[in-house]
């Protein structure tokens, strides 16, 4: 009798030992196995094709995430910059305010200082054009009596030369 082993059974149907060189030993077998192992090689050909496109498409996901990146970095960096611009006016400005401000109550206190003065002179004034006060104030006003002879004639002198036009000084040859 012969053996199952060796009968000519389709491939899906056999039942052989595990480590048996069954398929090697059929031709159909072989036939089955070469196409099975052309089918394998088609299979890892597919995907050694898809992971080198994958590959490809994550470096240029990498270069646009760099670029990307790349660019993020440089427009926090210019506004980065424009903020430190932007405070270092503002700080500028804010003493320049200060100085205004500090300037501006001077001026103010200045001037209530000259409003109130003025106010006192008009005070003055009406109070001194009253005919009252008029009288004393008139009085107060006497000029005060001149003191010895010698300050006399330089009052003197002074006034008469006060009253001379003005004459060329003789040139001596």
């Amino acid at each position: 009798m012969m053996k199952p082993g060796f009968e000519k059974m389709p491939l899906g149907g056999q039942t052989l030992p595990p480590g048996f060189p069954a398929p090697f030993l059929f031709a159909d077998g072989l036939n089955s196995v070469e196409t099975l192992l052309t089918n394998i090689q088609g299979l890892l050909k597919v995907a050694v094709d898809n992971a080198r496109v994958q590959e490809k498409q994550v470096q240029q996901e990498r270069k646009e995430l760099k670029m990307e990146l790349y660019r993020e970095r440089e427009m926090r960096e210019s506004l980065e910059r424009q903020l430190t611009s932007e405070l270092h006016s503002r700080a500028t400005i804010q003493k320049r305010l200060k100085k205004e401000k500090k300037a501006k109550r001077k001026l103010q206190e200045a001037l209530e200082f000259e409003s109130k003065r003025r106010e006192q002179v008009e005070q003055a004034l009406k109070t001194a054009t009253s005919p009252e006060n008029l009288c004393m104030s008139l009085n107060e006003a006497v000029i005060p009596e001149v003191e010895p002879e010698h300050n006399g004639s330089q009052q003197e002198n002074s006034a008469v030369q006060e009253n001379r036009p003005y004459t060329k000084p003789p040139i001596m040859y």
